[in-house]
């Protein structure tokens, strides 16, 4: 009997982003159908799937109470979720960050500031010596919200900055110049490095995301780097299906931006035998919970 999966999109993708219909094409090679679900369909039944594979809900930083509402009802279903239902609580806000840091991944210097609460960005900024600074969501996506300003002209943003707190929780890094270099994506399946890429903004901008006019290229990572991500990696609360480390090279080292277990492009088109691995590490997941229920011992009977 094949196995069936969900990959969890939004209304605006339908049909997947289209660097996913490589692992549809990969899933059906192993035995496994799959099918784009969106994830605020209501009358999508979550628990008849073999496992559910967040892929594309990329409007949940727009919808952040009726997603997460959405993602701790799956949680609490016990049903098979991709990444690990402990991942997907613990990536979901960017403050996970901070705890990065304590575990001894270098991190890009950031200070968070807690939904709710006021923050003084010029004051904060200047205070680190940061004269330049971009300030974002902790809960966000594809540029959504970032803004990139000097540290004397944070007033300007006082509107900006008070919507964001209003919603979730701000971060405030120090811009970093080495980005028009381009940011390092190094691609991950079942805790395995796989392929790297290198994002590169458009003339005159600082964001790399594709909407913005961002590119990508096929990069070769030095293997402290490669080493540093992996770090990046099984610091997670579990080990991962699939992941992405974004980070951004100063003075040699790999500093790191952002480590994406929830919902990231994977870039299969970059290499021949990504969505391959990818497939075969969901059907990893997949099969062990079907061994697993199959051991389990039968419920005592009832009285």
């Amino acid at each position: 009997m094949r196995r069936n999966v969900a990959l969890v999109t939004s209304e605006a993708l339908p049909n997947l982003y289209e660097d996913d219909l490589f692992l549809v094409k990969a899933l059906d090679a192993i035995g496994i159908d799959s099918r784009p679900a969106i994830w605020s369909d209501a009358t999508i039944d979550w628990n008849a799937f073999d496992a559910i594979v967040i892929r594309t809900p990329w409007d949940y930083f727009k919808r952040i109470g009726e997603f997460r509402a959405w993602l701790d009802a799956r949680i609490a279903s016990g049903v098979l979720m991709c990444n690990d239902a402990a991942i997907l609580d613990w990536n979901f806000d960017k403050a996970y960050l901070r705890e990065l840091a304590t575990k001894g991944a270098v991190v890009i210097p950031t200070e968070v500031i807690a939904r709710g609460e006021t923050a003084d960005v010029g004051a904060l900024a200047k205070a680190r010596g940061w004269d330049d600074v971009v300030v974002k969501p902790t809960i966000s996506g594809g540029g959504y919200r970032t803004y990139r300003f000097r540290a004397d002209d944070a007033e300007r943003y006082r509107d900006q900055v008070a919507e964001i707190l209003a919603e979730c929780g701000l971060m405030i890094q120090p811009f970093l110049p080495e980005i028009h270099e381009g940011e390092l994506a190094l691609l991950f399946f079942d805790g395995e490095y796989s392929h790297a890429v290198r994002k590169l903004p458009a003339e005159g901008d600082y964001r790399v995301q594709f909407q913005y006019g961002g590119t990508d290229e096929n990069a070769e990572p030095r293997p402290e780097w490669i080493e540093g991500a992996r770090a990046c990696v099984r610091a997670a609360p579990r080990d991962t299906v699939y992941a992405r480390v974004d980070g951004v090279i100063k003075d040699g080292e790999l500093l790191l931006m952002e480590l994406e277990v929830f919902e990231p492009l994977m870039f299969l088109a970059r290499h021949p035998d990504a969505a391959a691995k990818f497939a075969r590490a969901i059907a990893k997941r997949v099969d062990e919970r079907i061994t697993a229920r199959r051991e389990a011992p039968p419920p005592p009977p009832s009285r």
